[in-house]
């Protein structure tokens, strides 16, 4: 198992440990959703082209705050047979409003670890980039709740950091606890 994948499932766990023991102490911190969503994946590079994606949250909310933490990965495949790859484990801070009847929009902005990888088919890596940096995460979910606690929606994600910005746009799946 790659070493940085290692260290994101690690800190998943120290995450969610963390709010499962604040749970625990604390009736008012409650996990309020879980989402999870296949979608489509880019990168700011000039070879990239499409490719895919999948996410994951679990968020709570503390009076109107929502705060989650937040996986996503993507893979690009490129017009010159290499693959760029991003993984990206963060913590956010949103906000949710009523648009509609039973639609609803939320806001998240964090922080949080972006690992990216160019992998040219060889054993050598393409370009010498760093393995991982810190990411701004900019994410936006547009949830119909069809039903009280099962809500289907978009959910468009953006990465600023130093090593390349990360784009993708997710069909999610969103189950509220409360």
């Amino acid at each position: 198992m790659d070493l940085r994948y290692l260290k994101l499932l690690m800190l998943l766990i120290c995450s969610l440990g963390i709010l499962t023991h604040s749970q625990a102490q604390d009736n008012s911190l409650k996990i309020h959703g879980l989402s999870i969503g296949p979608g489509i994946a880019s990168s700011s590079s000039t070879t990239a082209k499409s490719g895919a994606s999948l996410n994951f949250d679990i968020s709570t909310i503390v009076n109107k705050h929502i705060l989650s933490v937040y996986f996503n990965s993507g893979i690009d495949l490129n017009a010159g047979g290499f693959d760029e790859d991003f993984t990206e484990f963060n913590l956010t801070y949103g906000r949710k409003w009523l648009v509609a009847k039973d639609l609803y929009f939320e806001g998240h902005i964090g922080f949080g670890l972006f690992s990216y990888n160019i992998d040219d088919g060889a054993a050598s890596i393409l370009f010498d980039l760093p393995d991982s940096t810190i990411g701004f995460p900019i994410r936006a979910k547009l949830l119909f709740y069809p039903v009280k606690r099962f809500g289907i929606g978009i959910n468009p994600n953006f990465n600023i950091n130093s090593i390349e910005n990360a784009y993708s746009a997710n069909f999610i799946f969103q189950y509220n606890f409360d």
